[in-house]
């Protein structure tokens, strides 16, 4: 009875199945939110490499910034954190360096504890004012 029984392996696939579909799923979830990162980092570089490019042909703040949010339209402008360094004047052959900063919500449990949320995304450039 027992050796009937060890040699019938109909439901086999559905346990092995059953076991590595959470697995694979987890791995799905984790590409897809780490290419929400990706893609965002992507676009705040971008930002902030147009921020820079006019800022170094001596616009105000507020086109620099004004720039910067037409550099980024998929992300939400009023989260979009944009600082522009120097404060005051900027003055010819000297830098100017805008930073902007985004918040990116992790929506997966497992993933949010190992990497937390909000997690911001960083981009940062320096340019010469002409």
């Amino acid at each position: 009875m027992f050796r009937r029984f060890l040699k019938n392996s109909e439901g086999q696939s559905i346990v092995e199945f059953s076991i590595s579909l959470p697995i694979l799923l987890l791995i799905i979830a984790g590409i897809l939110e780490f290419s929400k990162l990706g893609g965002t980092l992507l676009m705040v570089n971008y930002g902030a490499r147009e921020g820079a490019r006019v800022a170094a042909l001596g616009a105000n703040d507020t086109t620099i910034i004004q720039q910067v949010k037409e550099s980024t339209l998929l992300l939400d402008d009023s989260k979009l954190v944009v600082e522009i360094l120097p404060e005051t004047a900027r003055v010819s052959s000297g830098n100017v360096s805008v930073t902007v900063k985004y918040p990116v919500d992790i929506n997966i449990p497992v993933i949010n504890k190992i990497t937390g949320t909000p997690r911001w995304v960083t981009g940062n450039l320096t340019m010469r004012v002409e």
